[in-house]
């Protein structure tokens, strides 16, 4: 990597002490075509090695080159250049535009983390600092071998020294500087499918007999489930160490096994303690894995790391906080145990506190999901801070699956609040219903009405496992937010940074209520509409933006459009991941009356290993285009499947053929429904609903299975009423 990275290094003369005989350099080297390292050396000279930061620096694009200038070493990129003068110190580089002006000088604020920019507020300059920079073994948050053993456990902090990598946001554009950002730093991976199941979480002293029961209860209701969390009364003690209360769990392999027969996986609580004198050393790191490692063991799942305010992981140094060191260390012991499973993990968010964002995200965070904004408290406050949290973390930290405690930690929400806490849990990154001990949050404890709302959203949110999954590879290969704030594909409309409406996947449009009802449970909020045409998939309206609307929306909806020319994914409805079956995919195509062309892709992948790293998935491509008075649906399914297509014509026009790979389809093979009654419980079932009573026809049909391969071109030919 040495040899491809084209550098220089300039030797300047320095105030020499007794203890200080090195000159001071500096390092200029160019990443990319907007990308520039500047780094000072450090006691130990340049650094080329990973570090908990920055994990690669193999350069990408067109790399411009390092000249010498006037004794200056000068970096030219599109429209600026970075300009180090023959002095030995980062603070001395400056960076100016094509007219010469200094739009930046590299200063000590530099150093400090820093929020990521928005599309839609993009800087000619944006610096990011490996700092502390710290250089982990090769066996990472591990203890290290015995023939490798030292204070630090192989940890190196023994050469600080400012590193700064320079971006050119403006320039570049949003895209281009995530993904360089990305480069860096390293991608967000792929979770297991589980993970975007129901979770159900509570403070509690759940025993194994209640804790079985409470999954049972859900089944009974027809509430789907896929984690269930046993916070921290599982341990001896209930505050920290690894003793199991057999008081409690007599048998605790024999509870995971039970939790395993009913499809549910179990998430524990560890609130830890330190052990040894510093987080990197080698009791430390045992203590931890030999602790996290006894219940992985027995066939715990997931690790909930809990920061905790009182007793907590000790801070490695100084700018490494407790979070994300944390996020690492739990991430690579579960790693180590399962190393061909991907690692799950959840950790408090880096920057977010009670519910609150504070600060910005440690750089690294991103690497290990999933997140959770902290002890929150039942109030329409905190319900507005978690859609937001949501929505800006996934631009401003780049983290993704950032959660709620869905209904509040604290305090005992109404009716109406417990409700809309659960519509926004349901089209959220991770869905995970959480409260203390005092209080409850069982859907069937709020009544009929809230027990059959709460199950119709995450019913709906299952049978959206395609869409969701698919959304998950989007964040994997280029970061690219599960929530996708509206800036990031309108970036010139103010109102598109709007983070309490968002795009979920590509093509709906949601925007959660936040704000209590009138005396009937009806509220009211104002919604962006984006550029182009979005169906209200209520009432089967179409809007054409850009716009601001006034939505109104009685207790059971929430708002929710769908993009003219969009696809929308799903499967049937299951009650939890392992049994969602993926051999019928259902397409909900929102016919546009305007000519164009849209692109969309399903990911799949085996679900649970890391097989998908090495490219081991599938992906089915899908192209829809409009041309006068026809549509065509072309897609070459990835694997074997039956495939229904479900065609949302627009207002005013009628069916006059269908034809399947240019053959036409007999009359008793193409559904042709009219708009009327319509409700939750039948959004997206492919299963001949009537598409809502404004709209305009839905015409169904289905291929029949069709092997890996095999070519599918649909044709709709329609015309005015």
């Amino acid at each position: 990597m040495k040899g491809l990275l084209i550098a220089m290094t300039l030797a300047v003369a320095a105030t020499r002490t007794a203890a200080d005989t090195t000159a001071q350099k500096l390092r200029i080297q160019p990443l990319g075509p907007h990308v520039v390292r500047v780094e000072q050396a450090g006691p130990k000279g340049f650094e080329d090695r990973p570090t908990f930061t920055i994990v690669s620096r193999e350069p990408a694009g067109t790399v411009p080159p390092v000249e010498e200038v006037d004794g200056k070493l000068v970096v030219r990129v599109e429209g600026y250049r970075v300009i180090a003068p023959g002095v030995g110190s980062y603070t001395n580089v400056r960076i100016e535009d094509a007219r010469g002006k200094v739009v930046h000088r590299l200063c000590e604020r530099d150093l400090r983390t820093q929020y990521l920019p928005s599309p839609s507020a993009l800087p000619e300059v944006w610096v990011l600092a490996d700092a502390p920079r710290v250089v982990p073994p090769a066996w990472g948050a591990l203890p290290p071998p015995d023939d490798q053993r030292d204070a630090h456990s192989g940890w190196d902090l023994g050469n600080p020294a400012p590193d700064l990598y320079v971006f050119f946001p403006k320039a570049s554009g949003y895209d281009a500087f995530r993904s360089a950002f990305l480069r860096l730093t390293g991608p967000v991976p792929m979770l297991p499918l589980y993970a975007f199941g129901l979770w159900y979480s509570r403070y509690y002293p759940y025993s194994e007999a209640s804790a079985l029961c409470t999954m049972d209860r859900f089944r009974a209701a027809n509430i789907p489930l896929d984690v269930f969390v046993v916070d921290t009364d599982w341990r001896v003690g209930a505050s920290h160490g690894y003793g199991i209360n057999t008081n409690l769990f007599p048998d605790m392999r024999r509870f995971f096994e039970s939790a395993h027969a009913r499809n549910v996986r179990v998430m524990l609580n560890d609130h830890p303690e330190p052990v040894g004198p510093h987080a990197f050393a080698p009791e430390e790191l045992k203590y931890r894995r030999d602790g996290l490692e006894s219940l992985l063991n027995l066939g715990a799942d997931i690790w909930w790391f809990d920061r905790n305010w009182g007793t907590h992981l000790q801070t490695p140094t100084e700018g490494l906080n407790k979070e994300v060191w944390g996020m690492r260390l739990y991430h690579d012991i579960t790693q180590a145990n399962r190393p061909g499973k991907r690692p799950l993990i959840m950790s408090n968010v880096d920057g977010i506190n009670h519910g609150r964002m504070d600060s910005p995200s440690h750089p690294a965070a991103h690497r290990y999901p999933v997140w959770w904004t902290g002890d929150t408290v039942a109030k329409w406050d905190y319900l507005r801070w978690g859609v937001e949290n949501g929505v800006n973390a996934g631009v401003v930290s780049l983290l993704p699956y950032v959660n709620e405690d869905l209904g509040g930690h604290h305090e005992q929400p109404d009716v109406e609040l417990y409700i809309r806490f659960m519509q926004f849990g349901a089209f959220s990154p991770i869905a995970r219903i959480h409260c203390t001990t005092q209080v409850h949050r069982y859907p069937w404890a709020y009544g009929s009405e809230a027990e059959r709302v709460v199950g119709d959203y995450f019913r709906l949110r299952q049978r959206l496992l395609p869409t969701l999954y698919t959304a998950a590879f989007r964040a994997y290969r280029d970061g690219q937010p599960i929530l996708r704030r509206c800036d990031l594909e309108w970036p010139s409309h103010e109102e598109a940074a709007d983070p309490t409406q968002y795009l979920f996947g590509d093509d709906l449009l949601v925007a959660p209520i936040i704000e209590k009802g009138d005396e009937k449970r009806v509220a009211s909020r104002s919604v962006w509409i984006p550029e182009g045409e979005w169906t209200d998939v209520w009432s089967g309206e179409t809007c054409t933006g850009p716009a601001t609307i006034e939505v109104s929306c009685p207790l059971r909806r929430m708002p929710m459009f769908a993009r003219g020319g969009g696809i929308v994914l799903t499967v049937a409805d299951s009650l939890n991941t392992a049994e969602s079956d993926w051999s019928r995919i259902t397409a909900d195509v929102f016919v546009p009356s305007a000519d164009g062309v849209s692109r969309r892709v399903l990911y799949e992948d085996d679900g649970e290993s890391v097989d998908y790293l090495a490219g081991k998935f599938r992906l089915t491509e899908l192209s829809l285009e409009r041309k006068g008075r026809g549509l065509k649906l072309s897609l070459a399914p990835s694997a074997e499947h039956n495939w229904v297509v479900r065609f949302h014509l627009p207002a005013g026009e009628r069916v006059d053929g269908v034809t399947l790979n240019g053959s036409a389809l007999a009359q008793e093979k193409v559904r042709v429904l009219q708009p009327g009654a319509r409700d939750l419980d039948v959004i997206f079932t492919g299963a001949g609903s009537a598409p809502p009573p404004k709209g305009g026809a839905l015409v169904e049909v289905e291929t029949g299975t069709m092997s890996a391969g095999a070519r599918v071109d649909f044709t709709v030919h329609f015309s005015p009423r």
